[in-house]
């Protein structure tokens, strides 16, 4: 175990000096073009003759950046939130739900009005079949209740198995 982790480490180290071997030649480079360190010495000698501009600017920034971020965050979040658009396109399906129980409730009503259009034309039926002396009028009444009386049923029974 201890060699493994002595492995890890020195090729770690290796993979930093070969890194930092390649990158300070060029970083010196960019220093002495822009002359930074003299920039820096500058910098540094202004702010302690002015520590409270100093103070301010420094807050200043930060409290900009603070407030950019903040706002950039915000405004990423609310483009790129998936689940505020699958709460926003649920209302369809309850729109689709309503309108099945509402056909559901017609439906319901419509065997119910049947039924009881069944149940009068059933008892205008028996009443006429009870008549002793039937004129040809009251015959063909039979049969058109009758009639509507069967499909009547059929439906009902079309409706039940359904």
């Amino acid at each position: 175990m201890k060699s493994l982790k002595r492995t890890i480490r020195n090729s770690r180290l290796k993979t930093h000096q070969a890194v930092f071997g390649w990158l300070r030649p060029r970083m010196g480079a960019i220093g002495s073009r822009y002359r930074l360190a003299a920039r820096i010495r500058l910098a540094n000698s202004w702010a302690t003759k002015h520590p409270k501009k100093t103070f301010g600017y420094v807050v200043g920034a930060l409290l900009t950046v603070l407030v950019a971020d903040i706002a950039f965050t915000g405004a990423r979040a609310e483009m790129n939130n998936p689940e505020l658009a699958r709460i926003a396109n649920v209302e369809p399906i309850f729109n689709g739900f309503r309108t099945i129980q509402a056909n559901k409730d017609a439906h319901r009503k419509t065997v119910m009005e049947l039924a009881a259009q069944g149940q009068t034309i059933r008892q205008e039926l028996d009443s006429m079949i009870r008549i002793p002396d039937k004129s040809h009028a009251d015959s063909l009444g039979i049969i058109k209740r009758y009639n509507r009386l069967e499909n009547i049923v059929k439906s009902l029974k079309q409706n039940d198995n359904d």
